[in-house]
């Protein structure tokens, strides 16, 4: 996959640091987004300060965002993978104890999010040399949803919604969108979680053990090389079979 340029959206989260290894390792070039600097160390010092070229954009924010993709797209025009892989840390809320508040910051990541990075890469969409569009959801999104965390399975929702629709409609510019849900990961995200909450559900899974992040990154890997050219729409659940369609 030489002479390739991916943008992975979320690039120092557990699983997108993953992913931009992986793509390395296959010589992809990588534009990484990130919004917390905090990051960024523990990302370089994985990847190496040269590896990747780094842009901090808050998603969520419109201005951001279109001086951060101005820049970015000035230094790489030519893009060819998008990987959409952004969340925010997930707390255990009932409905009833929940307000709008706790909805809206994940659905401004999610919708916002995605809608923000679609509209600055219109020109690269319909130039029609074709992106593939990887966009992480999670496996709550299929069957019976976990209690306590309805802010983040509906966020996903949405974005499973736009992602859908994308597919229908970027497919006329040689475009693919397909989607990734892993079920739980050991990455930062559940680090709110109670220990025997994730021991319980590794003992629930068929396999013993919950998702490690390169689980989920050689599935986005495969996304990304030409091979997969005729999936679109396509939801993959990376779970260990703790849910079977």
């Amino acid at each position: 996959m030489k002479n390739k340029t991916a943008i992975i959206c979320g690039v120092t989260g557990g699983i997108g640091q993953e992913v931009a290894k992986q793509m390395l390792i296959e010589k992809i070039e990588v534009c990484g987004i990130y919004n917390n600097q905090n990051k960024v160390k523990e990302l370089t010092e994985k990847l190496g300060m040269n590896s990747l070229s780094l842009y901090q954009i808050d998603l969520t924010d419109t201005e951001s965002a279109d001086v951060g993709f101005r820049k970015l797209l000035a230094e790489h025009p030519n893009v060819d993978i998008v990987v959409f892989s952004v969340s925010r840390l997930i707390e255990y809320r009932p409905i009833l104890e929940s307000t709008w508040l706790d909805y809206n910051k994940h659905l401004d990541l999610q919708l916002k999010g995605i809608y923000n990075v679609v509209q600055n890469l219109t020109k690269q969409i319909k130039n029609g040399r074709g992106i593939k569009f990887i966009i992480l959801l999670t496996e709550a999104c299929f069957g019976r949803p976990p209690a306590g965390m309805s802010h983040y399975v509906s966020a996903k929702y949405a974005l499973l919604g736009i992602a859908k629709t994308m597919a229908v409609e970027f497919a006329k510019y040689n475009c693919t969108v397909n989607l990734v849900s892993p079920g739980m990961v050991q990455t930062d995200l559940i680090s709110n979680f109670p220990a025997k909450l994730v021991e319980l559900q590794a003992e629930k899974n068929p396999l013993k053990r919950i998702a490690n992040p390169v689980d989920v990154a050689n599935v986005v890997i495969f996304l990304s090389q030409d091979e997969s050219c005729y999936l679109n729409g396509v939801n993959i659940a990376v779970n260990g079979g703790q849910v079977i369609f």
